[in-house]
């Protein structure tokens, strides 16, 4: 016959890893949808080839930690590295907007991701991840 599998709870380190990475993701859709709509009203001679790539980069940028968010709960190693990586390179796009200004988002936006970080590389979620 066959066993049913043990279900292992989401320690809390992953738990806190992926709230952050919702926020994050809620955060950057709200304000990519206000940017889109301050954009609604410009001429189409300002809407040129690099705001649009500026736009695909933001998106993917927000996209990703909600769909790493998403998939947490899949167990998969390749999540909680690609989470890493993504979080470590918003960490240093943070850092590298900080040095033009800071704000409140920058601020909030380095943080989040740093707790990610912090999290994710926690000797608890690693062997979680390693099912």
């Amino acid at each position: 016959m066959s066993e049913a599998y043990g279900v292992e709870a989401m320690p809390p380190s992953v738990a806190i890893a992926r709230i952050c990475m919702w926020i994050q993701a809620s955060l950057g859709l709200i304000g990519l949808f206000l940017l889109f709509v301050l954009l609604g009203g410009a001429p189409l001679s300002v809407v040129d080839g690099a705001l649009v790539f500026t736009l695909l980069v933001s998106t993917a940028a927000i996209v990703l930690p909600g769909f790493l968010a998403h998939r947490t709960t899949s167990r998969r190693g390749w999540v909680r590295v690609c989470g890493l990586v993504v979080e470590t390179l918003q960490i240093g796009a943070g850092i590298w907007a900080l040095t033009g200004g800071v704000n409140v988002g920058r601020v909030l936006g380095v943080v989040l991701a740093g707790i990610v970080v912090a999290q994710l590389c926690r000797p608890s979620s690693a062997m979680w991840f390693n099912r």
